[in-house]
C-alpha cells in the first residue's frame, strides 16, 4: 500500500528545497485520506451521523482528487496550496458544524504545522490567525453553556494527538536529516577547501596552517618533525614535449608515490606547480635525509607515468619558536642550494648552514655555506 502510494510522487533529491515539501504533501494526502475514510464510515455507521459523515466523504474525495492531480502535474506549489486549503477549510467546517463542542476546537492546532510548512511563514500566520479567531469566537459563544463530555470528545482527542505525534514525527526528520546533510557538506566542502584537487594532495593553505600548529608547540613535541621541500626537476621540459595532460599525470602519479613511500602519519601537500611540502617525522635530522635520498633515488630508477624524472628537495627542522615563512624559507634555500648544484640532490639547511647529503656516509656534508 505504501510503496503504491509514493511510487509516482515526484522525486527530488535531499538538498533541493522541495524535497521536503513533496514528501509532506505525500503524507498529509495519505494521512487526510485514511482519516477522512475513517471518519466517514464511523460517523456514518457508528454515530448516524450523517452531515458529519458528508463532510468526511467530501475530505476523502479531495484529498484522492489533489493526490491523482499531483501525481499527474508534479507541481509541487499548486499542490502545496491546494493541500493548505484542503486542510484548513474543512477543519474550520468541522469545527464550525460541531459549534466548537465535544474538543473540536484541538483540531485547529494541526493548522499551523501544516501551514507554515507548506506555504511559508507569512501565508501560515494569515491561515493560522483566521482558525484561532474562529475558536476564539466559538469559546466566546459557549461561555453560558454547560458543556457535556461524551465519546466524540475522547475520539477528538485521541486522533488529533496521533496527527500530531505523526506531524512532529516528520517535523523531527525533516530536522535531523538537514542538519546530517548540513554536516556531510560542509565536510565535504571543508575538504575541497584544504585539497588540491589534481593530486588529492592537501594545498598550500592546508599545509601552512598544519605548519603554523606544529610551530606554535611545545619544544619537545617539536623536536622530531622536519619540513622537506621536493621539486620536480625541468618539469617545464616534461610539459613542452609531452603536453599538460602528460604533465598533470606526473605529477598525479608522484603525489601517490609520496603517499605510497612517506610513512602513514606524514603530511603532505602541493604547495604550487611541481613543487611539493612534506612534514616528515623522524629521530634525527641524518634519518630524515636518509628517506629523503632513498625517496630521490627511487624516483631516478623508476619512471613516472612512464616519463624519466628526476626530483631535488630541501630539509631543514621545524624548530620551536621560528615561524612559518621562516622554516619555509630555510627548506627553499637547501632546495634552491640542490637545483643550483645539479639537481638530483638532498641538501639541508641547519643553524642558517646548508650542506649537501652524502650517499657515503649518510651524514651532511661536513663543508658548510653560508644560508
Amino acid at each position: 500500500m505504501l510503496s503504491f502510494w509514493y511510487k509516482n510522487i515526484p522525486q527530488y533529491p535531499k538538498d533541493h528545497k522541495n524535497f521536503w515539501r513533496t514528501r509532506l504533501i505525500a503524507h498529509s494526502l495519505l494521512i487526510t485520506t485514511s482519516y477522512f475514510l475513517i471518519l466517514t464510515l464511523l460517523n456514518l455507521f457508528y454515530f448516524a451521523s450523517y452531515e458529519l459523515a458528508l463532510i468526511d466523504a467530501f475530505g476523502l474525495f479531495v484529498s484522492l482528487g489533489i493526490y491523482i492531480w499531483f501525481n499527474k502535474t508534479a507541481n509541487v506549489n499548486i499542490a502545496a496550496w491546494a493541500v493548505t486549503f484542503m486542510v484548513v477549510s474543512l477543519i474550520l467546517m468541522f469545527v464550525i458544524s460541531v459549534r466548537g463542542h465535544a474538543y473540536s476546537l484541538f483540531w485547529a492546532t494541526l493548522i499551523p504545522p501544516f501551514t507554515f510548512f507548506l506555504v511559508g511563514r507569512n501565508w501560515g500566520s494569515i491561515f493560522s490567525a483566521v482558525a484561532f479567531g474562529v475558536c476564539v469566537y466559538l469559546v466566546y459563544l459557549q461561555q453560558q453553556q454547560t458543556i457535556t463530555i461524551g465519546l466524540g470528545s475522547l475520539f477528538n482527542l485521541i486522533e488529533v494527538s496521533l496527527a500530531h505525534i505523526l506531524i512532529f514525527r516528520f517535523y523531527e526528520k525533516t530536522r535531523f536529516s538537514a542538519y546530517q546533510h548540513l554536516a556531510t557538506r560542509n565536510i565535504e566542502v571543508q575538504h575541497l577547501a584544504e585539497t588540491d584537487k589534481l593530486t588529492g594532495l592537501y594545498n598550500r593553505q592546508k599545509f601552512d596552517s598544519e605548519l603554523l600548529r606544529l610551530i606554535a608547540k611545545d619544544e619537545d613535541v617539536q623536536s622530531t618533525n622536519y619540513l622537506l621541500i621536493c621539486d620536480i626537476d625541468h618539469f617545464k621540459k616534461v610539459n613542452d614535449t609531452y603536453g599538460h595532460l602528460v604533465g598533470d599525470r606526473v605529477l598525479s602519479e608522484f603525489a601517490n608515490i609520496l603517499k605510497d613511500k612517506l610513512p602513514p602519519n606524514t603530511l603532505i601537500a602541493r604547495w604550487g606547480g611541481e613543487e611539493f611540502t612534506v612534514i616528515l617525522t623522524g629521530e634525527s635530522l641524518a634519518d630524515v635525509t636518509t628517506q629523503a635520498n632513498q625517496l630521490k633515488k627511487y624516483i631516478k630508477e623508476n619512471p613516472v607515468a612512464n616519463i624519466p624524472i628526476t626530483i631535488s628537495i630541501g630539509v631543514t627542522h621545524i624548530k620551536f619558536g621560528s615561524t612559518v615563512l621562516s622554516t619555509l624559507e630555510q627548506a627553499d634555500k637547501a632546495l634552491y642550494t640542490a637545483k643550483k648544484n645539479g639537481r638530483n640532490l638532498v641538501y639541508i639547511s641547519d643553524n642558517n648552514k646548508i650542506s649537501a647529503y652524502q650517499d657515503s656516509i649518510k651524514q651532511p656534508n661536513k663543508s658548510n655555506v653560508n644560508a
